[in-house]
């Protein structure tokens, strides 16, 4: 039987839950040492920092306290009404109240129960992500087993995409070491892979037949990113920045791969985005490795496409902003395709520059990479990434 955590009445799963469960009690403690949170205008002012998410709770401790805090408000919106009928009496004579105090009272109201359908939107996102993580079989865990496919498929599937990726995949990679030699994309000949001869891989089976846009699953060990990774058309190329995995509106969003970039016909660079959330889910870890000893801890990732298992070492973490069109500058989320061993080492010496940790970059051309995008407050249109390789 797995060990329980407890705080006061509070039982936890896990010490992670418990660690955060910490975190929001010294939280709590602090703010009603320094604050009377049943003072009217001090309730106001936490309650607007929470919805703002300027401060932000983790575990149902800090919840409860926010429910708790959600219940002053509306006894001092009871209490201010009550006194506000009864001098409304006094100087009107049973006159009705003003249309602005009306007003006032009702906007209350609606911030409480939009609050309130926030927490709880949340907590159903949080159940649905914990549903399509039970379906993949995943637990956030680095794979160790043999990349095979479970339906015994696996082999046959690796094969068909090295014989049709031998100009730009790992055998491609081995081979202009041995010889040295540049590869160039405009002499080689490449056999283009038809995804319809593929296999989707068995684990991702009934993630796939629930919605078609899956392109994979990316999974960091020892972090809270465990998500599936979408992929829409040109057309809609950021659908899933405000859609969940079942197609409904959500603040969240998704991951979802770049709609220019073909994972089965392999580009040079992946690139996913996600929003930088300020709860911690989706891209909203990120910022932790801009910490060297965090980074260190966690370099490993999997990011498996629905037809392969692959595993990465993050190798940079890097600052950069979004620059308006015309500007003549280095665009990171423009790399997709090196399209010859130039392209790659122009492309290495702008992120070399861009990176936030004294280092030299661990890249050379034929490496297969990957890229994790997400927004970051450091200068206005600021975006935090982290490039990985395939090993």
């Amino acid at each position: 039987m797995s060990e329980k955590y407890k705080i006061g009445d509070y039982e936890f799963n896990t010490y992670e839950e418990y660690l955060a469960a910490q975190e929001d009690t010294k939280k709590i403690d602090f703010i009603t040492k320094e604050v009377d949170i049943t003072d009217p205008d001090v309730a106001v002012r936490l309650y607007t920092l929470i919805r703002n998410k300027e401060i932000v709770f983790r575990s149902k401790v800090g919840i409860s306290f926010s429910w708790y805090l959600t219940d002053v408000l509306a006894k001092n919106s009871q209490n201010l009404l009550e006194e506000k009928r009864k001098k409304e009496e006094q100087k009107e004579q049973g006159k009705k109240l003003s249309i602005a105090g009306i007003f006032c009272i009702c906007a209350a109201v609606l911030c409480l129960g939009y609050y309130g359908m926030t927490l709880w939107q949340e907590h159903l996102e949080s159940k649905e992500f914990e549903r399509l993580q039970n379906m993949q079989n995943l637990t956030g865990h680095i794979i160790k087993e043999s990349y095979a496919d479970d339906d015994g498929q696996g082999s046959k599937k690796k094969q068909d995409l090295a014989q049709a990726s031998d100009s730009s995949g790992s055998a491609d990679k081995k081979k202009t070491k041995k010889t040295g030699q540049t590869k160039n994309s405009d002499t080689e000949k490449t056999k283009k892979i038809d995804p319809a001869d593929l296999t989707v891989l068995k684990q991702y089976k009934d993630l796939y037949a629930q919605n078609k846009d899956l392109a994979g699953w990316l999974s960091i060990a020892g972090t809270n990113i465990d998500y599936p990774v979408m992929q829409t058309g040109k057309n809609n190329p950021d659908y899933y920045l405000h859609y969940d995995f079942n197609k409904k509106e959500s603040d969240h969003g998704s991951l979802f791969l770049d709609a220019r970039n073909n994972y089965v016909n392999r580009d040079t660079n992946l690139i996913i985005y996600g929003h930088n959330m300020r709860d911690g889910t989706m891209f909203g870890g990120l910022k932790s490795f801009m910490d060297k000893n965090y980074f260190d801890q966690h370099n490993e990732l999997v990011f498996d496409t629905i037809y392969e298992k692959a595993r990465y070492r993050i190798v940079a973490v890097c600052l950069s902003k979004v620059n308006y069109q015309d500007d003549d500058t280095f665009r990171y989320y423009n790399f997709l395709k090196a399209g010859n061993k130039e392209e790659f080492n122009a492309f290495l010496a702008n992120i070399q520059q861009l990176t936030v940790f004294d280092q030299t970059i661990d890249i050379s051309y034929g490496d297969e990479l990957l890229t994790l995008s997400t927004c970051n407050s450091y200068v206005q249109d600021g975006r935090l990434f982290l490039i990985a390789k395939k090993e």
